[in-house]
């Protein structure tokens, strides 16, 4: 028998120093940790470069303890060493040129043997070898054993094999063992053995491939990045991607699988956006995977052109992760050279606030569970506004996955959800799709239709938009670029047909196409609908002018300067050049900080004045709501400016939030200036908004107080002619004034009428809202 003498004195102490045993149901657990020896190793690895094939063979002799209690220690050691000499004597004969590396005694009656072969054996030779051999070992030791114990031995056999070098061989060993062990043991029946031959198949021969499946904006309809899953042969019990991960975790293949999906989804990634994200799903447990600190992912983005920030790590929440120091001190080793983390199946697992808490993550991605149905569930719309208003707080996205019906879309967009991602926005792909006109314009209409509760202006490019130079699709190439030679400062026609756009020929575009080798032979005769771009960006003209921004810096690098097509009704209006969109934006964005509130950062006078009038044309009634705080002046007096700033920045948080929660999408709040409010609502919420108001604002404007003065329940101060007096704490009063669009009334009656009913509110002691019982107002733009 070949033998290791200077490479490993023994392997009986080899694994007698290098396995931990726990016993837990009767077997032994092997760590990994402890298989470093480097004779061993060495000599794998010399074998393993030399082509050849390394067996593990795991033997265990079942009820051994009997033999021992029966017959003595004696008698239980010569039993021991007949069967390592048989071992010795039949392992040699296993395969054609095999090389018996070591059979030695592991821990009581567990024995190895490892063997190196020229050839992986054949899977049906594998699958048959445990019995096959155990079948000789009974054979060769039935009449001695009989003879010593009095009994025939009952042998337990199994066996995996390592096939190649493979990243780190201590893992390697380890994991071959833990495999042949549970052969043995009975933990792998022979048909998960023919599994895990199949499954050892594909990851050898990279049998597993990725498909992208698109993360899409709210806002924007543009794609964030795309969702890497691995995906097995369509004929293979590993198709789909539960039962891949949940067998490889469960045979301990998990950190080969998942390394080699990130080099896959990677590799067939294809061309992505400079703000562009690729996700990976990482199981907790890999990022403690010895292999995966090594920079191996790191390496891979760069050779691609990828940059650390455009891949996130989705930590699924499914799986619980015990130690979650050790875990967020690898998880920081990562975000410190770029790159962003997820919380997926948000909502789904045992531990979800526990592990956001601690992971901290960039994106919280909210499982289909959640999303399922959403629109006609009020509890999980009631959990899905928790992680909302959560994700505002600790400065991350919302993604919601699973969407798959309208509705569904519809109800997370209303709900302030930042992305989506399921089949009825995309479905995964090999190549990576863009994504379809029709969920583009669906996008669109929501983004446009669900303004944020907090106020934004809207400003149509319509308002915007030039005439286009048109023509018809059977235009000649040659016509076109006359059309664009006399006119130096166009910089592109529209292809329509009927009034409806079909295409863009820029200037670049043009001359690109004519400009190559045979281009004016192969073009110049040929109709313009050969050439022209057949996707441009084409926008409806009461969409905003932001959105469409937002829209058309995220388009493709060689269209970035494209003109947008606005049309009416699907018909040409126009276009909007690039730079007059930008320079209408920096105008707005100036316009609206010069009219915002410097310190709560809401519309103020003008904008206030131009939303009333706005209102007045699209609503035949609502109601204008005027905030007033009560005792603000005795605070200001005895805590200070900066406390009584506080005070108002706090009431503009506490009506923002209560007007977000409560109130509709069409809700209006401005700052009138000091402590003195406005909002706009629908009629019929009015009550409900100002109840829920006064509620809880008497119950958090305590906090803003000292301890002796919460107890005391109220605060010394000077009335106006300067005597000492007590004074009750801040509250708030509420004037109520239903207005009418369309009658003769002004601004200016609006305003007395306010400051009359504010006057009589606040002769009422603690918060309180009225309501002017004189009859509605109305509006005419002309005021």
């Amino acid at each position: 028998m070949f033998t290791i003498n200077n490479v490993i004195t023994k392997v009986a102490g080899l694994f007698e120093r290098f396995v931990k045993f726990s016993s837990v149901n009767n077997s032994y657990i092997f760590s990994q940790q402890h298989l470093k020896n480097p004779a061993l190793l060495r000599t794998i690895g010399s074998c393993l470069d030399k082509l050849n094939s390394v067996v593990v063979f795991y033997f265990d002799i079942a009820r051994f303890h009997e033999i021992e209690q029966i017959n003595g220690h004696l008698i239980a050691m010569r039993v021991l060493a007949t069967f390592k000499k048989a071992l010795q004597h039949i392992m040699p004969g296993l395969f054609p040129d095999a090389k018996v590396l070591a059979v030695e005694n592991l821990w009581g009656d567990d024995y190895v043997a490892l063997i190196a072969v020229e050839q992986v054996p054949d899977a049906a030779i594998l699958r048959e070898m445990p019995l096959t051999l155990r079948i000789k070992l009974k054979k060769n030791l039935k009449q001695e054993i009989i003879k010593l114990a009095g009994r025939a031995l009952e042998i337990h056999v199994g066996c995996a094999v390592i096939s190649h070098r493979s990243g780190n061989l201590e893992s390697q060993l380890y994991n071959a063992v833990r495999e042949a062990q549970s052969v043995a043991k009975g933990s792998i029946d022979q048909q998960k053995a023919k599994l895990l031959h199949e499954f050892k198949e594909l990851l050898d021969g990279t049998g597993f491939n990725a498909v992208y499946q698109p993360i899409i904006s709210f806002q924007s309809g543009c794609v964030l990045g795309w969702e890497a899953l691995t995906r097995g042969p369509r004929d293979s019990y590993f198709h789909n991607p539960d039962v891949i991960f949940s067998f490889a975790e469960e045979v301990n293949l998990l950190y080969p699988l998942e390394k080699l999906c990130r080099q896959v989804s990677i590799n067939q990634l294809g061309r992505l956006g400079a703000d562009q994200k690729l996700f990976l799903n990482i199981h907790p447990r890999s990022l403690g995977d010895p292999n995966f600190v090594r920079g191996e992912t790191i390496k891979l983005i760069k050779e691609m052109g990828l940059n650390p920030c455009n891949v996130v790590f989705e930590i699924t929440e499914r799986h619980c992760i015990d130690d979650f120091a050790c875990f967020n001190k690898t998880l920081e080793y990562y975000r410190s050279q770029g790159f962003l983390v997820a919380v997926d199946d948000a909502g789904s697992g045992f531990s979800c606030l526990q592990s956001i808490a601690e992971i901290r993550p960039d994106f919280i991605k909210i499982d289909m569970s959640l999303v399922r149905g959403i629109h006609a569930n009020r509890v999980k719309r009631a959990l899905l506004e928790t992680f909302t208003t959560f994700a505002e707080k600790i400065s991350c996205s919302i993604i919601a996955e699973g969407i798959e019906d309208e509705e569904e879309l519809n109800t997370l967009a209303k709900m302030g959800v930042h992305y989506g991602q399921g089949f009825l926005l995309g479905k995964p792909a090999y190549p990576k799709e863009h994504i379809s006109d029709d969920v583009f314009a669906k996008i669109i209409h929501l983004a446009s239709n669900n303004r944020n509760r907090f106020w934004k202006p809207a400003f149509p490019v319509g308002s915007i938009t030039e005439n286009a130079v048109c023509v018809e699709k059977n235009t000649l190439v040659r016509e076109v670029k006359e059309i664009l030679d006399n006119d130096e400062l166009l910089a592109g026609v529209v292809v329509a047909d009927e009034g409806e756009p079909l295409g863009l020929v820029m200037r670049h575009l043009l001359y690109r196409h004519l400009g190559t080798q045979y281009g004016v032979p192969l073009y110049y005769k040929r109709p313009i609908s050969m050439i022209m771009d057949v996707s441009p960006l084409v926008v409806e003209e009461d969409a905003t002018i932001e959105l469409v921004s937002q829209v058309a810096m995220n388009r493709d690098r060689l269209k970035l300067y494209d003109h947008i097509i606005v049309t009416k009704n699907n018909l040409l209006k126009g276009v909007v050049s690039v730079q007059n969109l930008l320079d209408t934006m920096t105008r707005i964005r100036l316009e609206l900080a010069r009219g915002a509130n410097p310190l709560t950062g809401l519309p103020g006078n003008i904008s206030i004045e131009q939303e009333l009038l706005k209102r007045a044309t699209e609503s035949p009634i609502f109601s204008v709501v005027y905030f007033d705080l009560d005792n603000f002046k005795i605070y200001n007096d005895k805590y200070g400016f900066e406390n009584g700033d506080k005070v108002i920045l706090f009431t503009s948080k506490l009506l923002n939030s209560v007007i977000n929660k409560y109130g509709s999408e069409k809700d209006f709040l401005g700052h009138i200036g000091g402590d003195d409010f406005i909002m706009v609502t629908e009629r019929e919420r009015t009550d409900a908004l100002c109840e829920r108001i006064i509620k809880y604002f008497d119950r958090l404007i305590k906090s803003f107080y000292l301890p002796e003065d919460r107890k005391e329940g109220r605060i010394l101060g000077y009335d106006r002619e300067g005597r000492a007096k007590w004074f009750p704490f801040i509250s708030v009063s509420m004037a109520v004034i239903e207005c009418e669009g369309g009658e003769k009334a002004d601004l200016k009656t609006l305003s007395e009428k306010a400051a009359q009913l504010k006057c009589y509110a606040k002769s009422i002691p603690g918060s309180v809202y009225v309501h002017d019982r004189r009859g509605r107002i109305g509006f005419i733009e002309s005021c």
